[in-house]
């Protein structure tokens, strides 16, 4: 919601994102999208973003073996204080960037790809997890390659969703999540949350 502090919105999306692992029984988003990523266990990843972690403890819990670092402004417990925008690592350091919900939010992504370009390895991957349509298109901007109105997303995109029922309580918790009530039926109804995945090979 415009006006709300950074703070509150990632609370939201915490609160929301508890919300659709609880119900779905796995981890969303980060389960889920590590399962289309499909990482080598051997590769070190930057989580850019990474909040309170919970990516790298997903990670880490599937037994990653490569090295595995996240940065945050406002870091949780295990990822370090750093921007997006200015990535304190030497050149060449990861093999994998990931931007999970994050590049359309920063306040200026072309210098954050140009720094992920920076430390990532020859023959290495940007990944960028969009949150709906609009994220990816805003995305695609970013990256220099606005698609054209009606175009089809482009091949690299995958679509990962997270399938469940919900009843009406929580629906209007979902809804609270947003700072909206809803007035709801008392039947179960079918929902589905996705994020969009794009790879990027600079």
């Amino acid at each position: 919601m415009a006006g709300e502090s950074p703070a509150s919105a990632s609370d939201r999306l915490g609160a929301r994102d508890a919300w659709l692992s609880r119900l779905s029984g796995t981890s969303w988003p980060e389960g889920v999208l590590l399962d289309a990523l499909d990482l080598s266990p051997a590769l070190d990843v930057l989580d850019v973003g990474a909040g309170d972690g919970r990516l790298l403890r997903e990670l880490a819990r599937r037994g990653h073996a490569g090295r595995v670092v996240g940065v945050d402004p406002t870091p949780g417990p295990g990822v370090q204080p750093a921007h997006a925008e200015a990535l304190p690592f030497p050149d060449a350091s990861f093999d994998v960037v990931l931007f999970a919900r994050v590049l359309a939010h920063l306040p200026d992504p072309a210098r954050a790809l140009a720094e992920a370009r920076r430390v990532l390895r020859p023959g290495g991957q940007v990944w960028v997890a969009a949150h709906g349509p609009a994220h990816l298109r805003a995305t695609w901007a970013a990256l220099g390659q606005p698609p054209a109105p009606g175009d089809a997303p482009p091949e690299s995109a995958l679509t990962v969703t997270c399938p469940l029922t919900v009843t009406a309580d929580d629906a209007r918790f979902l809804m609270g999540t947003y700072g909206k009530e809803a007035e709801v039926s008392p039947h179960l109804f079918p929902v589905q949350d996705a994020a969009q995945l794009l790879v990027w090979r600079p």
